[in-house]
């Protein structure tokens, strides 16, 4: 099994998953894609899609970063598991941590006063579940220090 994003224009990109399978699944994404990355988010032994999308939701009209998980149904096809429009605080960038079983998701975020946070959350159930702080109230270069690792 394989998975690859292709960007086909400026805002529009489409996940591939190619299996033994002779179908193909693809699943576009109409919207900017900030990171992409993969690991088993639910702890089912199948890897999830993690995909950040820059877009507007409804209660929310100003485009921003989002967090979007896909999972793969009958290890044929792309379907979505969850699409955030937000975690605790405006997003600014995710990595995958998967050095645990089910994987974490490690945030950085951004503060009110403008400085940001690092975050960690686990899949529970339907969404993302608030772990814990790593740091709070620092500057970026030391937030994506931390973020990658």
């Amino acid at each position: 099994m394989e998975v690859s994003l292709n960007k086909e224009s400026d805002s529009l990109y489409v996940i591939h998953l190619n299996t033994d399978q002779p179908s193909h699944s693809v699943w576009k994404l109409p919207y900017p894609v900030y990171q992409f990355d993969y690991g088993d988010v639910t702890g089912d032994g199948m890897p999830e899609i993690i995909v950040g999308v820059i877009k507007p939701t409804r209660f929310d009209p100003k485009p921003d970063k989002r967090l979007f998980i896909y999972r793969i149904a009958d290890e044929a096809y792309i379907r979505p598991l969850w699409l955030g429009s937000r975690v605790a605080q405006p997003l600014e960038d995710f990595r995958v941590i998967r050095e645990h079983t089910p994987v974490l998701i490690r945030t950085m975020e951004r503060e009110r006063s403008g400085k940001f946070l690092i975050t960690e959350y686990a899949w529970r159930g339907f969404g993302l579940d608030f772990k814990g702080y790593l740091k709070r109230e620092i500057e970026e270069k030391e937030a994506k220090r931390i973020l990658e690792r």
